[in-house]
């Protein structure tokens, strides 16, 4: 399910990217005093009280041509108005209320988003009294706080919170498997769903988009049933690239939320770019299900070598994600797309699959026996059971006597080992350590 977007807006300078960094307790936005110091929009998946949200900053991408600055900024707030569920809008205590702020509440106030007004930088509560000035801008009671000292932050989270939980959900089918199909612009997504849904002769429905507008199309193949995610563009003209380049990674990151198995595009003329590589680290972060499409094959010259020396590159380059299968496609001649279909599900019944508990003792303690955990701090690591705690995605738990000291690298040498042992081709696996009390409660 997807979570909902709290999305941070307001003029340079007023400390959004501070705000971000302690509402996600890290110090991941960049954070100075001139305007349009974030060189990177940053997203982060936090929560408060139990309730998921995903977090967005928007203080960078600005024109370092100041005139250029308020059309970026205006374009920002109007895109944040139509993606985002609740909005932070931050304002500055020391400047008062300026032509800007007064511009960008009287676009919110014809929004029908849930907004939360705050008046940064009141670092004690002699500098309340300067806040009620920002009732002039009509968006209810203003709250003051501090993102540089935290003061009044968890009053603010508290309220956010309450408005994220009437947020309504993105409706979803009831059943079928969820195929998120992604990847940048013009490597063939929507044209791919088309022409499934146009051959498709046992298509149920069109599922109407939300405001988001992202395209679901249901499908019957092969007596199952899918939902084909393919998320449209702005519907607004933009003039600022970084903008529209922002936003349609944010709907992109919203599209994997909802998938069990995210198809990524790429274009074989390109190669895969960083930023494809980015989305692939993200949906396999969320824990999703994976195909690569390498689509527009017919293109790339080729002989019968080309394919497998293209796949070996690429699984290079995916690195620890190199268990991701690759499929080569070609939307206009219409090749390998029900191949792509066929693997999908493959990888959603890979994401299902649950190992035996004797199974899994019974393969990887000898295993363990002859490579056992590097020894740290001086003490000896024993891991003494294993078994599969949930599916889809799989983690599996190895129980030890010191699971704080177990190194990354001996982690990834089990996740490898139960790959050769069990599969789970395209699926993210998790091998988590804990206290050997802990398997008898």
């Amino acid at each position: 399910m997807s979570v909902p977007v709290v999305t941070i807006i307001g003029r340079p300078n007023v400390g959004k990217s501070t705000l971000f960094n302690r509402i996600i307790k890290k110090r991941e936005a960049i954070v100075d005093d001139q305007p349009g110091a974030t060189r990177d929009r940053l997203y982060a998946e936090t929560d408060w009280q139990g309730q998921s949200f995903m977090l967005v900053d928007t203080g960078g991408y600005m024109p370092q041509v100041l005139d250029e600055m308020e059309k970026a900024i205006r374009e920002q707030v109007e895109i944040a108005i139509e993606e985002a569920d609740v909005i932070l809008y931050v304002t500055d205590q020391s400047t008062g209320v300026t032509d800007w702020d007064q511009d960008i509440a009287s676009k919110l106030k014809k929004a029908e988003k849930k907004v939360i007004l705050i008046v940064n930088k009141v670092d004690n509560q002699m500098m309340e009294a300067e806040i009620y000035q920002f009732f002039n801008l009509g968006l209810g009671e203003p709250l003051g706080v501090s993102a540089l000292h935290g003061r009044a932050i968890g009053d603010m989270l508290d309220e956010l919170v309450q408005k994220v939980r009437k947020v309504p959900e993105i409706p979803q089918a009831e059943d079928g498997i969820k195929l998120a199909v992604v990847g940048r612009e013009n490597v063939g997504k929507s044209s791919f769903v088309n022409t499934l849904i146009g051959k498709a002769r046992s298509i149920v429905t069109t599922i109407p988009g939300t405001t988001r507008d992202p395209i679901d199309s249901e499908l019957n193949y092969q007596k199952r049933k899918y939902l084909l995610i393919d998320t449209a563009g702005l519907k607004r003209k933009t003039r600022v690239k970084e903008n529209i380049l922002f936003y349609s990674h944010l709907r992109t990151l919203r599209s994997i939320q909802r998938a069990d198995v995210v198809l990524y595009f790429l274009d074989a003329t390109d190669g895969p770019t960083r930023q494809d590589l980015r989305i692939v680290q993200e949906a396999a972060v969320q824990k999703k299900g994976l195909v690569v499409a390498v689509n527009k094959w017919d293109l790339i010259p080729k002989d019968e070598k080309t394919m497998n020396i293209w796949e070996k590159a690429l699984r290079e380059k995916l690195g620890i994600y190199s268990y991701i299968p690759i499929v080569f496609t070609s939307v206009l001649e219409k090749k390998r797309l029900y191949k792509l279909l066929d693997v999908a599900t493959e990888v959603y019944q890979e994401l299902q699959k649950v190992i035996p508990t004797h199974e899994l003792n019974e393969s990887l303690l000898p295993i363990m026996q002859t490579t056992s955990p590097p020894s740290v701090q001086g003490k000896e690591i024993k891991i003494k059971y294993i078994t599969q705690v949930k599916s889809s995605p799989p983690v599996f738990a190895f129980f030890c006597n010191f699971p704080k000291l177990v190194m990354e690298s001996y982690r990834r040498f089990l996740e490898r080992k139960i790959r050769e042992l069990w599969g789970f081709h395209g699926v993210p696996v998790t091998v988590v350590f804990k206290s050997k009390g802990k398997k008898r409660k």
